[in-house]
């Protein structure tokens, strides 16, 4: 769980300094209640697993990622964005099995976060195109995923059922903070480039109210 707690950790320090305050405000998360939501992840992180029957469960991994994926649904229901966010927890959620089934057998647990965790996570930025449906998608489409990978590795492999592990945490937590991080830089890029137009536009407008030949023949007599 390394990945997922230096990243929080880190989004931990840019709250303390007021640097993501913003980022947070935009979906409608205050700041007192992001700094609890963060906590609350780290704390999870530390929780043991527990089983009940065949089927073992992580709380970090599974059952935190579920209740942070309601409430973000909730604020989704709120703007109007719980339809779209559900379109992207669909295609985030067949993304992960796809790449869980393909990659996780013949790579190691680190490789397998850092390619699920930037493609879920560009992928529920490119098609949730805000951040409420992409974080929706992340928390949840992902421990869907979960189950449906630990379904057909029973079926197929005999394994038992893990709903939540370490890697999950590290892929969910992953994929959330590079979503918001392409959600910023490209919101900076239109920004930056907004302004430039502006700039441009009021300078060509101004070259245009002056008119030198306007004042040449005052000088030619």
């Amino acid at each position: 769980m390394i990945i997922g707690l230096v990243l929080l950790g880190l989004v931990a320090v840019l709250l303390f300094f007021g640097v993501s305050e913003r980022v947070f405000k935009s979906f409608g998360v205050a700041y007192w209640l992001a700094f609890i939501m963060v906590g609350v992840l780290i704390g999870c992180a530390f929780i043991p697993s527990f089983s009940i029957g065949a089927v073992s469960f992580n709380v970090a991994g599974f059952i935190a990622p579920l209740v942070f994926a309601a409430v973000f649904f909730f604020l989704a229901a709120r703007t109007h964005e719980a339809r779209r966010a559900l379109v992207t927890t669909t295609v985030v959620t067949a993304l992960f099995i796809a790449i869980w089934l393909l990659i996780e057998p013949i790579t190691n647990d680190v490789v397998t976060v850092i390619i699920i965790g930037f493609l879920c996570g560009a992928v529920s930025f490119l098609v949730g195109k805000t951040k409420l449906a992409a974080l929706s998608a992340v928390f949840l489409g992902m421990p869907l995923g979960e189950i449906a990978s630990s379904a057909v590795n029973l079926y197929v492999y005999g394994t038992p059922m893990r709903f939540g592990t370490a890697a999950t945490f590290d892929a969910v937590i992953l994929a959330a903070v590079f979503s918001v991080v392409l959600f910023e830089a490209i919101s900076a890029i239109k920004r930056t480039m907004n302004t430039r137009a502006r700039n441009a536009a009021a300078e060509a407008e101004t070259a245009e109210e002056f008119d030198a030949d306007e004042y040449k023949k005052y000088f030619d007599e």
